[in-house]
């Protein structure tokens, strides 16, 4: 039987995963979807907090996390989110689960680049459509307690009839508003960033754009205007890792896809993958995973 293709998370995807789409914490459709809380919800938690398989987000998230946490892969970068923050996260994302705690409650929303359309946009909702927005905020009691009662107008606002389109569109301006006076307000980012963590970002952006065709060193420092040596330098100082391990790292994760999520063989993955042929394939992933392709797909079956 043909597995069904799920390389991309997205809205229409999760509607595919055969669960009910609405109930009283959940409203999912083909472009706008929010989660009130995931507790007690093992519909969602076991078909897709699925540890270590990779997933590439169609629309972006914005998740408030209620108590508990979460460990993701998110672009190759390890994060945890813990009660009290916020993530917010672009389309494209590549996004894998670690863990999740027991407790783990959260409130997501995640609509489609489409559904803004005709609606002027402010700088971080711009930011956030074009792909270029990963943060992660930390909260106090004043600014959750407003982040609630944005996500529960928003709530009302949907089971309205007719649902009105264009006060969706004002409430999620609103919400990108809001997380912009967090920032503005002493509401810290979780983690300030040194110029060289910000090349280290940068870097990290590209290797996930790049990674599959271009495996050169010279590649990436020449995107970011700086040596070969000196960004062997600052990698190796900022993440104890090698440019080539984050590299590989990026191109096992687009394999995994690959195997996790569709039928393609193997011969056909690694000629996507810009490997010279199967066997030279075969031998990066084993070395990387320990498992042949084959072995890690039929264990993901």
């Amino acid at each position: 039987m043909r597995r069904k293709e799920l390389r991309d998370l997205g809205l229409q995807q999760v509607i595919e995963l055969q669960m009910i789409p609405y109930n009283v914490e959940r409203y999912i459709s083909s472009d706008f979807g929010l989660v009130l809380s995931v507790k007690g919800m093992s519909d969602i938690t076991e078909k897709i907090f699925v540890p270590e398989q990779p997933y590439r987000l169609t629309e972006g998230r914005i998740v408030y996390m209620r108590s508990g946490y979460v460990r993701v892969r998110m672009n190759l970068i390890e994060a945890r989110l813990d009660a009290h923050q916020l993530r917010v996260v672009s389309p494209g994302a590549v996004l894998e689960f670690v863990e999740y705690s027991p407790d783990c409650d959260l409130t997501m929303l995640a609509f489609s680049s489409g559904f803004m359309e005709g609606w002027q946009k402010e700088n971080l909702l711009s930011a956030y459509i074009q792909g270029r927005v990963n943060m992660q905020l930390a909260l106090d009691a004043k600014s959750e307690h407003r982040l609630e009662s944005i996500f529960q107008l928003m709530w009302d606002v949907l089971h309205d009839e007719p649902l009105s389109r264009e006060t969706m569109q004002a409430l999620i301006s609103v919400l990108f508003r809001q997380i912009e006076c967090f920032q503005g307000k002493g509401q810290k980012e979780v983690k300030r960033t040194t110029r060289q963590e910000q090349l280290f970002a940068r870097f990290i952006s590209l290797v996930n754009r790049y990674a599959v065709s271009e495996r050169n060193v010279s590649f990436y420092a020449g995107k970011l205007y700086v040596t070969p040596r000196y960004l062997c330098t600052l990698i190796r100082e900022t993440s104890g890792r090698t440019v080539m391990d984050w590299v590989n790292d990026a191109v096992l994760l687009e394999a995994k896809l690959m195997l996790c999520h569709t039928d393609k063989l193997v011969y056909q993955i690694a000629d996507e993958l810009y490997f010279p042929n199967p066997s030279f394939f075969c031998k990066f992933f084993r070395r990387m995973t320990g498992k042949t392709p084959n072995q890690y797909r039929q264990g993901r079956r």
